[in-house]
């Protein structure tokens, strides 16, 4: 893997691209095909982009004081 996105800057950039990656998976489902594990690998993907954004939230909360 890459290095970690320590600087703001880098960090939104890292949360971008995952969001265009989340919307590329989900542009390519076809829904009459959809299933349970497609659901699911979605909402992993949701949760641990989540999971990084309030990482990255607290690391510019650190920054402000």
């Amino acid at each position: 893997m890459g290095k970690a996105a320590e600087h703001p800057q880098q960090q939104f950039h890292y949360i971008k691209n995952r969001i265009q990656m989340l919307n590329q998976v989900v542009t390519t489902m076809d829904p009459e095909e959809v299933d349970m594990d497609d659901f699911v690998r979605v909402l992993n993907m949701i949760e641990q982009l989540q999971i990084k954004m309030n990482r990255f939230k607290k690391d510019w909360e650190q920054r402000e004081r």
